[in-house]
């Protein structure tokens, strides 16, 4: 059966040593901190509920087979919570996975070709791409099999698992660079020069604590070279990273310390020293339906599905389909009902994106009307505008022991707040992310409208606050990091966010949100944020020393 890249061999005997030192943490032999050490780079993460761990299972450029849909729909109805989550990074996460079941649950993963390896901590970890690679009418060339066979290519290397922090690699197909590759420690924009296909290179970006947009460090490689320039940055980050301290040990910090020409220097030397051998590229497969469909009728809502959901391919005749999960959640019995769906229609394979959603592409238009019919079936056609409906957001506290708010239970009652509006944001591209804690998990920095999680003490009581930043983008030399510094209660977000909105959709002047938001937007966010800053004392309203989705008083005692 075939997978969508490639395991290392050593993959089965890792998986096997692993099984070991679950045994001998069980049995008292192995000290946590040891166990944690090991569970982390295999992409398993310790929970808030005592007892529990989340599997983070790497798909390199999104992709995923209806196989290893199934297969994964069945580890999270067996051994987890039932259902599985698409992270930003293109991964898919399983939750609520007890020690017992973590080796069975990785053992038929891996029968599957799936492997959480990597998925955490000081690794390579997933590598993504732009999830309308191949299909894309702006793209240069198709940078699918680029990210596949570096994800096959780094895996086999020892260091990429002893790294001094996280490293992330992004491919983008056009300027456009909807991966992010000029905020990723490593990223590549495809190009072409004098008719030959490469990449211009970019390195030291990075979200979170320092968060910082890549610089250029090689303006155009041949495309068979893209693998020995993302080596050699490894290899510098590997000997030069900074190991002792955990919150300035990200590339960029290094970059920052020793300059972007000492960077360069160094960068040459390692290019020197790696062999000139080629990586075999293997071209995406794509498996095109016939089937004919001339005579399907239309359910009531198609064309407004159809409007909000669908976008032509460069291909003609063919589609993209999006297919919206709430906060990126998707249940395991939809997962496997859509395996079904996707094994019979496009290219039979769907992406997961960095909006925690998936995509069907090389779907033919008159497919259209029944696929329509089957994804309703499972309640997966959301017509809701963008800004409703498609909230990305990290797990936040409610599983994460960083996160300091429940950010998908504000993603939730902000959707309510603006859905029972009903605003005229049909046609506008404004995208709201919310990251639990400074981390940036979902991705806030680079948002239209961007909140972090924090907390403030009033009196002698902790309430649950976001930060707001506004105004973030990604474009090949135009990208920009969102700013702001208004502190509001977690409480009053949804109501601010209502009349900030209210006030865009009002402004006939700036149609566009970033236009309005250069001229009157920050004006009018200082005034709303000041309307809405006050927070109530604590016998007057307890609510406020909630967080959205608990009814307990707001704690960081499970931080960890």
């Amino acid at each position: 059966m075939k997978n969508t890249y490639q395991l290392p061999e050593g993959i089965a005997g890792n998986l096997e040593n692993f099984r070991q030192v679950i045994n001998q943490y069980k049995t008292g032999s192995l000290p946590y901190p040891q166990f944690r050490a090991i569970h982390v780079p295999f992409g398993i993460y310790d929970e808030r509920q005592p007892g529990n761990f989340m599997l983070r299972i790497r798909l390199p450029a999104g992709l995923i087979l209806p196989h290893q849909m199934r297969t994964v729909a069945a580890v999270s109805e067996k051994y987890g919570d039932g259902i599985p989550h698409i992270t930003t990074r293109q991964d898919i996460q399983i939750h609520k996975v007890t020690l017992d079941n973590m080796g069975p649950a990785l053992s038929e993963l891996l029968q599957a070709g799936l492997s959480t390896k990597g998925g955490g901590g000081n690794t390579v970890r997933n590598i993504t791409t732009c999830p309308h690679a191949g299909v894309c009418r702006n793209e240069v060339f198709d940078t699918t099999p680029y990210a596949t066979a570096l994800t096959e290519f780094l895996l086999t290397s020892p260091d990429s698992f002893d790294l001094p922090r996280k490293f992330k690699i992004a491919f983008s197909g056009c300027p456009h660079d909807c991966a992010g590759a000029t905020i990723h420690d490593v990223g590549f924009i495809a190009k072409k020069q004098n008719g030959k296909g490469g990449f211009r290179v970019y390195a030291g970006g990075g979200l979170g604590a320092g968060k910082r947009i890549a610089d250029i460090l090689e303006d155009f490689i041949p495309a068979e070279d893209f693998h020995r320039s993302a080596q050699a940055v490894k290899k510098i980050f590997h000997k030069h990273g900074e190991r002792n301290n955990k919150n300035r040990a990200r590339l960029r910090f290094l970059v920052e310390r020793i300059g972007l020409d000492q960077f360069r220097k160094l960068y040459q030397i390692e290019l020197a020293e790696l062999p000139k051998l080629p990586l075999q590229i293997h071209q995406t497969a794509c498996h095109k339906s016939s089937s004919p469909c001339l005579n399907e009728s239309f359910l009531p809502d198609f064309e407004l599905w159809k409007k909000r959901n669908t976008n032509p391919q460069k291909q003609p005749d063919f589609y993209i389909v999006q297919i919206p999960l709430p906060l990126g959640d998707i249940p395991g019995t939809t997962l496997l009902a859509l395996a079904d769906v996707v094994e019979n229609h496009g290219e039979g394979s769907v992406r997961a994106t960095a909006h925690q959603n998936l995509l069907l592409r090389w779907v033919r238009e008159n497919e259209l009307p029944t696929l329509h019919k089957k994804l309703s079936k499972l309640a997966l056609t959301d017509v809701r505008p963008c800004p409703y409906r498609d909230i990305v957001t990290c797990t936040g506290a409610s599983t994460c022991r960083l996160g300091i708010c429940l950010s998908r239970g504000l993603a939730q009652a902000i959707t309510n707040k603006l859905s029972d509006l009903n605003l005229a944001l049909h046609e506008t591209n404004i995208n709201i992310h919310i990251s639990g804690c400074p981390n940036s998990c979902g991705r806030h920095p680079i948002a239209a409208i961007g909140i972090m999680g924090a907390a403030r003490k009033i009196g002698r009581h902790l309430v649950p606050h976001y930060i707001l930043h506004f105004g973030g983008t990604i474009r090949e030399g135009k990208t920009q990091f969102a700013s702001g510094n208004h502190a509001l209660p977690a409480k009053n977000i949804p109501d601010f966010l209502a009349e900030f909105l209210e006030a865009f959709t009002h402004s006939s002047h700036y149609p566009a949100f970033h236009a309005f938001l250069d001229a009157d937007g920050r004006q009018v966010i200082d005034h709303l944020a000041e309307k809405f800053k006050t927070v109530p004392d604590f016998t007057q309203n307890k609510d406020f020393y909630c967080d959205w989705g608990s009814t307990t008083q707001f704690s960081l005692a499970e931080r960890r």
